[in-house]
Formats: C-alpha cells, sequence, structure tokens
C-alpha cells in the first residue's frame, strides 16, 4: 500500500471511531443560566440582559442552540429574591447570575457548589463573599466597582454643576444592605466638601417617597442623590416627576435613571458590566472554576446629563460637564 492511501485509510479510521464515540455518548443537556434581574418584567425586559445576551451570542453560546438562559424578574421587590435563588438550586442550573447583593448574600447561603457570577456595588472581600480579588476561591466570581471613590465623584461633579449648594439630600432604601453602605460612603466623602447630608430613607413594599421629598423639602435640601437598587428602580417615575415639581436637582448612580427624568447621573456602564458577566460564564461553561478566575473591576464609567430636565428646573449645565457625558438628552 502507498504512503498516501495508508494515510487516507488512516484518517477514515479515526474519524469512524469518532462517530461511533459520539453515537455512545448519552444526549447531554444544554446548560443552563439562571439569571435574576432585579428590575423589568417578561413584557418589559431589562436592556441590560440584551448586552449580556449579545456577548454570548459573540462567543459562540446561541440561546436555545447550546445553552438556555432562565430569566425571573423581581420586579423591585427584594423578597422575590431568595425563592428565586433556591429555585435555580434546587433546578441544579449550571450558573446563577448576581447582579444585586440580595440575590449574592442569597446564592451564597443557598449553594457551595453552584458557580455564582456577581455584579457587586460592594467590596466583595470586605462582603465576605470571595477570599481575595486574585482567587477568590468558593464558587463566586465577577465584578465589582469601589462604590466609595464614585460616591465623591458624583458629590464633586453635583458641586461643578451647583456651586452654592450646601445642603444634600441621600435618597435610599433602608432595607437593603447596598444602599446601607452607599449611605455611609456619601456621609464620609461629604465631609471633604464640607456639605450636610440629610438622610431621606424609605422602605419597600410601598414607600412613601412623597413623604420623604417633604421631609428633604423642609430641610431645605438643595439637590439629592438617589441611591440605586431594586426598590428604587421600580419608581424612578415616580421619583423623578416628585423631584422636578418640588424644582430639586437629582444626582443619580445609573445612567436610566437619567433616562426616567433625573438631571445628572455617574456610574459604571452597565452595558459594559453585563457583557463582561457573559464573559465569565463562558469561562465556567468550558470547564473553569469560580474559585479560579480573578474578581475584575468595573472599568467604563459614563456621565449622562438631561437637558429637559435641567431647562425645567431652570440650570444652566456648565459646558465642560457637557463636553464630559457620554450621552445628552435633548
Amino acid at each position: 500500500m502507498s504512503p498516501k492511501l495508508a494515510i487516507w485509510a488512516l484518517t477514515i479510521a479515526v474519524q469512524g471511531l469518532y462517530c461511533v464515540a459520539l453515537a455512545q455518548q448519552p444526549n447531554r443537556p444544554m446548560p443552563r443560566i439562571g439569571f435574576i434581574f432585579s428590575s423589568g418584567s417578561p413584557t418589559d425586559p431589562s436592556p441590560q440582559g440584551d448586552s449580556f445576551k449579545r456577548r454570548l451570542d459573540d462567543l459562540g453560546y446561541i440561546e436555545g442552540k447550546n445553552v438556555l438562559i432562565e430569566r425571573r424578574y423581581a420586579e423591585g421587590k427584594l423578597e422575590r429574591m431568595s425563592p428565586f435563588v433556591q429555585e435555580f438550586v434546587k433546578e441544579k442550573v449550571d450558573a446563577i447570575i448576581g447582579v444585586n447583593n440580595v440575590v449574592i448574600r442569597a446564592a451564597k447561603e443557598a449553594t457551595k457548589t453552584i458557580p455564582i457570577v456577581m455584579i457587586s456595588s460592594l467590596d466583595p472581600v470586605a462582603a465576605g463573599y470571595v477570599e481575595t480579588f486574585a482567587r477568590p476561591g468558593g464558587n463566586i466570581t465577577g465584578l465589582a466597582w469601589l462604590s466609595r471613590d464614585l460616591s465623591a465623584k458624583r458629590l464633586e461633579i453635583l458641586r461643578d454643576l451647583l456651586p452654592k449648594a450646601s445642603r444634600i439630600g441621600i435618597l435610599w432604601d433602608a432595607d437593603g444592605p447596598g444602599p446601607a453602605v452607599a449611605f455611609k460612603e456619601y456621609s464620609a466623602a461629604a465631609q471633604g466638601f464640607k456639605l450636610d447630608i440629610v438622610s431621606l430613607s424609605v422602605r419597600g413594599p410601598n414607600p412613601d417617597l412623597a413623604v420623604a421629598f417633604q421631609s428633604g423639602k423642609k430641610a431645605n435640601i438643595d439637590a439629592l442623590i438617589v441611591v440605586a437598587n431594586p426598590l428604587i428602580g421600580q419608581r424612578t417615575k415616580q421619583i423623578f416627576d416628585l423631584a422636578t415639581k418640588n424644582r430639586i436637582p437629582s444626582m443619580t448612580e445609573e445612567g436610566r435613571y437619567v433616562e426616567a427624568g433625573g438631571l445628572i447621573s455617574y456610574g459604571p456602564s452597565l452595558a459594559d458590566l453585563y457583557s463582561r458577566v457573559a464573559e465569565f460564564v463562558v469561562e465556567i461553561l468550558k470547564g473553569a472554576k469560580p474559585g479560579d478566575l480573578p474578581v475584575k473591576l468595573a472599568s467604563k464609567f459614563e456621565i449622562r446629563i438631561n437637558l429637559k430636565t435641567s431647562q425645567q428646573l431652570g440650570i444652566v449645565v456648565p459646558q465642560h460637564l457637557l463636553v464630559q457625558a457620554d450621552k445628552v438628552i435633548k
């Protein structure tokens, strides 16, 4: 037999053995990702979910073809999140996405084996989610941002926008772990700017926002910082309608709040964070252990400004802020 013929025969034999091996393997189910969204609903899904799905597509994981995404919508209700986590643990999904601290903590308590990919607004080491950034250990990894630095930056931007402001109200959910930390950090950062902080705390499930704004007016606040979390996120229209009605400028932590009528925002790009979460998920689906995947920091930050709101409030936005803005709503 000639050398070429021998190589051809060997190739055919190897391909045949490979096909037999595949045929003998049981049908493996598609991997399933459990994703709990803080806001949105099945009929009005979170736009950040699109960023996650697009990145999965780019990396070769197509929903319905070789991966399944199990979506659950808390619709701003913290009490829904833990039961969703329990559901995913019972169903033994291949990964759980935690995009807020309530879900992350519930998932950490519920499972030591299912990988958890987080987006944490808290220092994940201080919060006890991971051992270190470089070597998370356990079954949790993902993304985080250092909110203390962002708190100071937001106050700095607010002072640029409103040089005469001296008293700032903080609207926050007193039941949320993230907002509780955020309020302390704003209070600490305000000392460096010689600003007074007024706590405007609310509680779910039906926060009395009108009373919170009345308290703010009574305290003569010059501006308002809205601390993002699921409870607040589901009530953005009401919040910014009240802010406009009471003529209170607002600094927000997420760009979507500016879309809803807030004046200005500074924070990490959610589209970028959700896209990067998909990269962690793909690594895990390929066999990586979450404890071996270093936690990464948010790297893309955005300023958004709503000029419609500024006009309603009679505020002239400085040109240097407009130039820095990633998006201006006119």
